[in-house]
């Protein structure tokens, strides 16, 4: 088994525990070691914290060529700003593993890149292309041509469009959906349960139906 270190800890590095776990009971996959965390954890529900997330403790692992790593540090909160922590480690693009549920159905068509977690219940659609440092979370639609570029992220029960481009850190909450072929700029927010009809410019903040912008994220 390959085996597997997430960098984060009660949070979204949680929820990829559990997804590891369900893929496991499937088909044994991942041996999951254990999370780097930066606080006084000294384990997260009953995994060890190996370290905290630097470089030196990156590289004590990354000389097994069986370690891969996932990083949970993407939110709303952790946005462009937090993206030195995780470029500093310079951990090779190759040695992020992806975690797909196996509830989720996702395409042959579809490509993915490195460091993306796909949770319980996700569609995602043919042609769509996904990058790196992606997560989309239980139950979110992807349609069909999507592109959702590096570090976006797709809240639960988020509708995504045909065509529709999320750009680089773009954010879709929580029951949010978009119209057809439109883009979500980089770094912005779409609020929870926010209709797009229209583009989002880049760090923008909009919320509402049809949604509507109501702030930056600079």
């Amino acid at each position: 088994m390959k085996k597997l270190i997430i960098m984060g800890g009660y949070g979204n590095g949680s929820v990829v525990q559990s997804t590891v776990e369900d893929i496991n009971a499937v088909e044994k996959q991942w041996e999951l070691l254990g999370f780097l965390n930066d606080g006084d954890l000294t384990e997260v529900n009953g995994y060890p914290v190996l370290g905290k997330i630097d470089k030196a403790t990156v590289d004590r692992y990354l000389s097994d060529p069986d370690v891969y790593f996932f990083y949970t540090l993407i939110s709303v909160k952790l946005n462009y700003r937090y993206l030195s922590k995780l470029t500093d480690l310079q951990i090779p693009e190759e040695r992020f593993a992806t975690i797909i549920h196996p509830t989720a159905v996702v395409s042959k068509f579809a490509q993915i890149g490195h460091g993306v977690c796909i949770q319980p219940f996700v569609s995602v659609g043919p042609n769509t292309r996904i990058g790196n440092h992606v997560q989309i979370f239980a139950q979110a639609l992807v349609g069909h041509g999507a592109k959702l570029d590096n570090y976006s992220y797709v809240a639960n029960n988020a509708c995504i469009g045909a065509d529709v481009h999320l750009k680089e850190g773009a954010y879709l909450g929580t029951n949010a959906t978009t119209l057809e072929f439109v883009s979500l700029g980089e770094w912005s927010v779409t609020g929870i349960g926010s209709v797009v009809l229209k583009d989002v410019p880049d760090y923008a903040k909009v919320v509402g139906s049809p949604a509507r912008v109501i702030g930056s994220t600079k």
